[in-house]
C-alpha cells in the first residue's frame, strides 16, 4: 500500500478533442485555420460579444469549473489581449451563464446559476469590479418564491444611455439603476396580456435604442428616450406555432428573422416585416437542415449552410438589402406570403469529421468565423443569437 504515494495519473487531452478546429473565412473561398491557443486548449464556447466602437471581442468558455473571459482583437487574426479565468464552485454543465457586453462602455456583464448576482467586470482588466444581487431585486418585486426559475432562465442587458440594466424577472421586465437597486421600476408585465405567453429572452441595440423581447408566439419591442420608455410594440406571430428560434434581428431595417422547425431537423426561414404597422410574415427558404447559420446586421445577409445531393456542404448567403425595393414590397401586402430570395454561395467547406452535428458560425468585418460542434442542445439553441452577436 505505501507504493500507492507515488503512484501519480497522468490526464491526457482526449483524441477527438485534438480533432477540434476552427476556421476564419475572410471573404469567398479564403480561410485559414485559427490558432490551437486560441481555440483549442481554452475550453467550449459559451458565449460572444462584440464591441463595435473599440473594436474588441469577449469569448466565454468553459472547460470543467474554470470559466475563462478571453479578450481579443477584431482584425482578421483576432489576436488574443486577455484571458482571465474563474473557477465556479458547481460545474455543473447545464447550469445557465449569460455575458453582455455593453457597447456604449468598456465594461460588461457577466452571470452564472450557481451565484444569484450579475458581476460588472472591466472590460480592460476582466475583473469584477461590482455586482447586483439578484435576491435583493426579487425580494423588492415579491419574486423570491420565483428565485430558483428565474436563475435558470435569467436574461438582461445593458440600457447604456440611462445608466440602468433592464432584467428579464419571471416574465417581468425591470430596469434597475446601476448603482442603487432602490431606483428599480417594472416596466412591462406579460403576465398582464390577454394571450398566455411567455418571455424568454432580450438584447438591447445601443444605436437605435431598441429592446427586442423574445416569447413564445411574439416578439416585443421597446423604444427609449433620453428619460427613460417610449413606446412599446407587440409583435405576434402564432399562426407559424412554438416551434420557432430566432435567426437574426435587424432593428435598422426594422424585419426579424426565425426558423420554423416543420419535421426532424429541417426548418422553414420566415423575415417579419414589421416596418408598417401591419406586420408582413414573408417565407423565403423552406426545408432546411438545422446545421448553423447567423446574421450580418452590418451588411444585412444571413448565413446559413446547404447540403447537396452528393452530400457536399457549402456556406450560402442571403441578403435583404433593399429587398422591398427588389420584390416591390412596398405596396400592400397580403400578411403571409411566399418569396423566393436569391442565394449566393459564400463558401464551399472544407472535408470535416462526421462527428460534427452543429456549427457555430459569427460574422463581422466581412469575415466568418466557424467552429464545428460535437453536439447542442435544443436550450442553447434557442438563444444563440443573442449568445453571440453584436
Amino acid at each position: 500500500m505505501n507504493s500507492l504515494d507515488s503512484f501519480q495519473i497522468q490526464a491526457r487531452r482526449r483524441h477527438e478533442y485534438n480533432q477540434d478546429i476552427a476556421f476564419l473565412f475572410v471573404g469567398s473561398g479564403k480561410s485559414y485555420k485559427l490558432r490551437e491557443s486560441y481555440k483549442g486548449n481554452l475550453g467550449t464556447v459559451i458565449a460572444g460579444q462584440n464591441h463595435l466602437k473599440l473594436g474588441l471581442g469577449l469569448i466565454l468558455t468553459r472547460e470543467g469549473s474554470t470559466m475563462s473571459f478571453i479578450l481579443h482583437n477584431n482584425s482578421s487574426s483576432r489576436r488574443l489581449l486577455k484571458r482571465f479565468s474563474i473557477q465556479i464552485e458547481n460545474n455543473y454543465a447545464n447550469f445557465h451563464q449569460t455575458v453582455r457586453l455593453c457597447n456604449g462602455e468598456s465594461v460588461f456583464l457577466f452571470y452564472h446559476e450557481s451565484k444569484a448576482e450579475i458581476e460588472i467586470r472591466s472590460l480592460t482588466s476582466l475583473k469584477k469590479t461590482w455586482s447586483l444581487d439578484l435576491t435583493q431585486m426579487c425580494n423588492r418585486f415579491n419574486l423570491l418564491k420565483y428565485l430558483d426559475q428565474i436563475k435558470a432562465s435569467l436574461d438582461f442587458d445593458s440600457i447604456t444611455h440611462l445608466g440602468k440594466i433592464v432584467l428579464l424577472l419571471a416574465n417581468k421586465l425591470i430596469l434597475v439603476k446601476k448603482d442603487s437597486v432602490d431606483q428599480s421600476e417594472v416596466v412591462f408585465d406579460c403576465s398582464e396580456l390577454t394571450i398566455k405567453e411567455r418571455l424568454m429572452g432580450l438584447r438591447y441595440n445601443f444605436e437605435q435604442r431598441i429592446l427586442l423581447v423574445i416569447g413564445m408566439t411574439s416578439f416585443f419591442l421597446f423604444g427609449f428616450d433620453d428619460k427613460g420608455l417610449s413606446y412599446s410594440r407587440n409583435i405576434g406571430c402564432n399562426q407559424l406555432g412554438r416551434a420557432i428560434r430566432l435567426l437574426g434581428w435587424d432593428p435598422k431595417e426594422e424585419f426579424i428573422l426565425i426558423a420554423q422547425r416543420i419535421m426532424g431537423d429541417h426548418e422553414n426561414y420566415h423575415l417579419i416585416d414589421y416596418r408598417t404597422s401591419d406586420p408582413m410574415i414573408i417565407n423565403f427558404l423552406n426545408g432546411k437542415l438545422l446545421l448553423g447559420n447567423c446574421y450580418d446586421s452590418i451588411n444585412h445577409r444571413l448565413f446559413y449552410i446547404e447540403v447537396g445531393s452528393d452530400q457536399r456542404k457549402d456556406i450560402r448567403t442571403v441578403s435583404f438589402r433593399d429587398f422591398r425595393e427588389k420584390y416591390v414590397l412596398n405596396e400592400p401586402q397580403q400578411q403571409i406570403c411566399e418569396i423566393e430570395f436569391d442565394t449566393d454561395i459564400y463558401t464551399p467547406l472544407p472535408p470535416i469529421s462526421k462527428m460534427f452535428t452543429f456549427y457555430l458560425m459569427d460574422s463581422l468585418n466581412d469575415r466568418l468565423f466557424f467552429k464545428p460542434l460535437r453536439g447542442i442542445d435544443e436550450r442553447f439553441l434557442k438563444d444563440l443569437p443573442l449568445r453571440m452577436s453584436i
